[in-house]
């Protein structure tokens, strides 16, 4: 701790606090590693190497677009790999466990940081007056302190560190296996759902046909009026079941949009 006071012959306090200051910024350079400029300044341990892998190439895109993070055209088709691809890349899931384990390795480098010796410097100036004088009293400190001695303590909570980095890597990967999964069920379910679609439309197709044979038997007398009845309900049904099949369809478009990271209602072309 230094500190000075303006006194009549005594060196000007200017001079004696650009002196303190000087030796605290020597002390200083001689504490800090000869290698510090070779060192990020955001990740001085490295840990963006121990970090999992994003699961997709563009999984850092900004998320404010609803854009799929490979730019498709609109009217593209999606194939199941074109699928899988842009859920592992912009379903939000994923991005949170990867952010996650992200936060995690950093956090192994905050452990590994208390290996390192800390430096704290305080600089203040303080302004007294009273009756017959005033006074200017500057001050300058650098503490510089290094754990030596911890019993293990720092050695243990790096390791914890790392073992919950492992253990956010795994939960990573079980989440991309499950986004996996989920946009294939999705995918093929879709698929199932457009060809119910199909077959209800052929089947309300042959219904309407059959009706209007059932009409023409019934006007020229070799027909029923049961038969015509019977026909008219099985259109009738084969209609509903069509506009059923639709429904789903929507439905299933709309499940496969949101594990695609998309909006509900985006339009999607998929494969034949």
């Amino acid at each position: 701790m230094a500190t000075t006071t303006s006194r009549p012959g005594s060196p000007p306090p200017a001079a004696r606090f650009l002196a303190s200051i000087a030796t605290l910024v020597a002390i200083l350079v001689v504490a800090l590693p000869a290698n510090l400029p070779a060192l990020e300044a955001n990740d001085p341990f490295d840990t963006r190497l121990i970090s999992p892998p994003p699961p997709a190439l563009d999984l850092t895109a900004p998320t404010g677009s609803h854009l799929p993070c490979q730019a498709l055209p609109a009217e593209a088709t999606y194939g199941v790999l074109e699928v899988v691809d842009l859920a592992l890349c912009r379903n939000p899931t994923t991005r949170e466990v990867w952010s996650l384990a992200r936060v995690q390795a950093a956090q192994v480098g905050v452990a590994q940081s208390a290996f390192l010796p800390s430096v704290d410097g305080q600089l203040a100036v303080r302004r007294l007056r009273g009756d017959s004088r005033s006074a200017t009293q500057r001050s300058a400190a650098l503490t510089l302190s290094w754990l030596l001695v911890d019993f293990g303590a720092r050695s243990a909570n790096l390791e914890v560190a790392r073992q919950l980095l492992s253990a956010a890597s795994a939960t990573l990967d079980a989440t991309v296996q499950s986004v996996f999964l989920d946009a294939v069920q999705a995918y093929f379910n879709t698929q199932a759902a457009r060809a119910a679609v199909t077959a209800a439309a052929e089947s309300e197709k042959a219904s309407r046909e059959s009706l209007t044979a059932a009409e023409v038997r019934y006007r020229v007398g070799t027909g029923t009026p049961a038969d015509r009845l019977q026909a008219q309900t099985a259109w009738s049904q084969a209609t509903l079941t069509r506009i059923r099949a639709e429904g789903l369809l929507r439905s299933a478009l709309g499940r496969l949009a949101r594990v695609m990271g998309l909006e509900a209602n985006h339009p999607l072309r998929l494969d034949e």
